[in-house]
């Protein structure tokens, strides 16, 4: 079972990272649902921004999952405290935008 979920983990590699560069390379398309895009004056700046914390999520799942296949008896401990980074992100997302967003 162990190894199972260390090929979960390698597996949502490259979804996260091609999840992370098209926001990163998004430019001016409206990608993230937590922004209000009509109080952001520079969406390109917001994207490239939220693209470089995004591309933490595909190396915390490599890094996570050589551990699971290495050590399997953690492997459960760690997809857990993936999925938990991984709400830890959007909510850093979240918070971080605000400041993209102009007050009126």
């Amino acid at each position: 079972m162990a190894i199972v979920l260390a090929i979960v983990q390698f597996a949502l590699v490259p979804i996260l990272l091609v999840v992370a560069l098209a926001v990163r390379f998004a430019g001016g398309a409206k990608t993230l649902n937590v922004v209000d895009y009509a109080r952001v004056p520079d969406p390109v700046a917001l994207h490239r921004w939220a693209g470089n914390r995004l591309l933490v999520l595909p190396l915390l799942f490599l890094v996570g999952g050589y551990i699971s296949y290495a050590f399997p008896t953690l492997a459960l401990l760690i997809l857990g405290a993936a999925t938990v980074a991984c709400l830890g992100v959007v909510a850093w997302l979240a918070v971080g935008a605000e400041r993209f967003q102009s007050a009126a």
